[in-house]
């Protein structure tokens, strides 16, 4: 065998071993739990985090079709790849006041179930973020019952609201646990009654 044809059989295992070690990853990555990995999401003023075996896409901003007879935070129904989608203004449902929305905006869907799916308004989507980087926020951290302890008073925290973190910015983040929002009755109550 000449040497070119030598030096191109050897380039040619290198790239068949390179494609197989690409081909092994990528298993592996789809294969290992996310449950460590969120969407970081601003709504408002405040920032959440989704699980992301729990969130599915995330949609360009468009108007909602308004629904009558709908409670106010129900903004209506998009049309995402064939399938009628409704549309939450989480900020009102949290009784925050409406979403700011900004040019970049975005709809964030909820579940990977298309049964189950609707779409949350979020003032920016933020990106990825890792249990790993973030922490107990201070005053968390320094309460008697931390980390998640409903607070003192009437008002209980509603029990899709998770863990509370902070990033290395000190900027405070909340886990939207989805399964439990999407089943909580309050959240499921989207007709009103006609006045």
């Amino acid at each position: 065998m000449t040497a070119p044809r030598q030096d191109l059989r050897a380039r040619q295992t290198r790239l068949q071993d390179y494609q197989a070690m690409l081909a092994r990853r990528l298993r592996e990555a789809r294969s290992l739990p996310a449950v460590d990995s969120f969407l970081g999401l601003q709504v408002g003023q405040r920032h959440w985090l989704l699980p992301l075996p729990e969130t599915g896409e995330v949609l360009e901003m468009r108007q909602p079709s308004r629904v009558p007879l709908t409670q106010s935070w129900y903004t209506g129904l998009v049309n995402a790849r064939g399938s009628l989608l409704g549309v939450i203004d989480f900020g009102l449902f949290c009784g925050e006041g409406a979403t700011a929305l900004q040019p970049g905006s975005k709809i964030v869907v909820l579940s990977r179930q298309v049964e189950r799916a609707c779409g949350i308004l979020a003032t920016r989507v933020i990106g990825l973020r890792h249990a790993g980087d973030l922490s107990l926020p201070v005053e968390a951290a320094n309460a008697p019952n931390a980390p998640n302890a409903p607070p003192a008073g009437p008002e209980a925290v509603p029990d899709w609201e998770g863990a509370r973190f902070a990033d290395r910015d000190g900027r405070d983040w909340q886990v939207l646990d989805v399964r439990r929002l999407l089943a909580s009755p309050a959240f499921l109550q989207v007709g009103r009654q006609a006045a």
